[in-house]
């Protein structure tokens, strides 16, 4: 008799696989990661990425018919809302034990990333697709659980990151007011996936110093004045309203919700005869996200020298991360689901889902920004890791206390 979850295990092992791959062309110097990880991003980013949600959520989902959808949505809206609240009650406590203001919205940020910026559609639309036999429905939970991480957590963690620019900014003028300040150059990301453009001043490492003019209490995370420069207002919009997955989910959403896109599903009974290029070639550039976006991480994670004892954080702290994002965001899910009465197939997708190591991504805009990328890098190698035991013990614990159970 085969195994239930043979299916699901040779997909893991099929994403593994090829990370490894990855890995290996980066040790071998076949395509060094300074060349291949930052050209093959742009490509998923802008291109790939854009194409498979047009197809997936424009043409493949009817949001007037599939009405457990929009419960999936709202299910990873609130799990990222209560994140952001333990998110920052974690850096509360931390000032309270120190009785000072030593850490900001920048570290927010990075405990937010570091809980729920899950890789949904790399990760989840093949998982997905393994474990319910289907890939509609690998691509459709993929990218709604994928929907307010854009819409909503992307926002907020902009305006944590330019933020933070600001912040540590004034407190290097504040505590070397008679050295002069020579601005550094950005640091060269090998994962853009915001935007390409350089934020305004990247010389902004972390610093537990807090300036003698700073009379906020421990409980002060902002200083309001620094939050009304135009200039981070304009940048934050101009950032959200040319990513293209952005514009590419409002077109699929315009597209679905108009009901314009049935006469591109094809094939079906509203399919417009000749149209089937369009929707064939989004799926087409759309199949290359997963692979290519593997194959990248790979090659970063060798590049990143995680080994080393310089790039490594403490033990207890990466158990504690690793506790809290494959064990506790799940089991998080797994109330929000019963309370979304989440049907069976969207609520095993929903805690799966959850239980998915974070994004590359999220490494990106810590880099960018120069905020806690030793934590992020360390959560995207560990989490990876043990995302094959996390998914087939996570399946296995829904199964045994039947628990929105496979047909």
């Amino acid at each position: 008799m085969t195994w239930a979850y043979l299916p699901v295990l040779n997909k893991l092992i099929q994403i593994i696989v090829t990370i490894l791959i990855g890995y290996c062309s980066e040790v071998f110097g076949i395509i060094p990661a300074a060349l291949f990880v930052p050209q093959a991003v742009q490509l998923v980013f802008k291109i790939l990425l854009p194409s498979l949600i047009l197809k997936g959520v424009g043409i493949g989902i009817d949001f007037y018919t599939e009405r457990n959808i929009w419960a999936f949505i709202v299910a990873f809206l609130v799990l990222r809302a209560i994140a952001l609240v333990i998110a920052f009650c974690t850096v509360l406590c931390l000032n309270w034990k120190a009785k000072k203001p030593i850490n900001g919205l920048g570290d927010v940020a990075v405990l937010w990333l570091s809980f729920t910026w899950i890789s949904t559609v790399i990760l989840g639309v093949p998982i997905c697709s393994a474990i319910f036999g289907k890939p509609s429905l690998g691509i459709k939970f993929g990218l709604m659980a994928g929907v307010s991480s854009f819409i909503f957590q992307l926002p907020l963690q902009l305006i944590f990151f330019e933020y933070n620019v600001i912040e540590q900014r004034w407190t290097r003028e504040v505590l070397h007011t008679a050295q002069p300040i020579v601005p550094t150059p950005m640091k060269h990301s090998t994962m853009i996936t915001v935007d390409v453009e350089e934020t305004s001043d990247q010389s902004t490492h972390h610093s537990d110093e807090v300036p003698s003019g700073d009379q906020r209490r421990w409980y002060s995370l902002v200083n309001f004045e620094h939050l009304s420069q135009a200039a981070v207002w304009l940048d934050i919009f101009k950032r959200l309203s040319t990513n293209p997955i952005l514009i590419a989910l409002f077109v699929g959403f315009v597209l679905s919700l108009s009901t314009a896109g049935k006469y591109l599903r094809c094939p079906s009974d509203t399919c417009i005869a000749g149209l089937e290029w369009i929707g064939d070639t989004l799926g087409w550039l759309g199949e290359c996200v997963s692979p290519l976006s593997l194959l990248a991480m790979g090659s970063w994670m060798h590049s990143q020298h995680y080994l080393s004892s310089s790039q490594r954080i403490h033990v207890s702290k990466l158990c504690l991360f690793m506790v809290f994002k494959l064990i506790a965001i799940p089991l998080l899910m797994v109330g929000l689901a019963k309370c979304m009465k989440l049907n069976d197939e969207a609520g095993r997708a929903a805690i799966l889902i959850a239980s998915l190591p974070i994004s590359m991504a999220s490494f990106s805009l810590g880099h960018q920004y120069n905020v806690g990328e030793k934590d992020l890098a360390a959560n995207v190698t560990a989490g990876t890791v043990l995302m094959l035991p996390t998914i087939i013990v996570w399946n296995i614990v829904l199964d045994a206390v039947s628990l929105y159970p496979l047909k």
